[in-house]
């Protein structure tokens, strides 16, 4: 008796899936990292790379190019 009513229950048509809602909020929870006056002259070469490499991947995923 238990058979059948597993049986049932994991027939694929007799549920239908609730939509799945996907939301990407990267570009609102992150931002590119702005630099201000001698910034760069003062920073490691290797930081300065870093932020460029952060705010040139933002403007690719984001579309839209970062201020400088």
């Amino acid at each position: 008796m238990m058979l059948p009513l597993v049986t049932s229950c994991s027939a694929p048509d007799t549920t239908s899936p609730e939509p799945v809602a996907v939301t990407d909020s990267a570009c609102v929870l992150f931002s590119p990292i702005y630099t201000h006056a001698d910034d760069a002259k003062v920073m490691d070469i290797r930081t300065v790379r870093a932020i460029n490499t952060h705010n040139q991947m933002w403007d690719l995923l984001c579309g839209q190019p970062a201020k400088s």
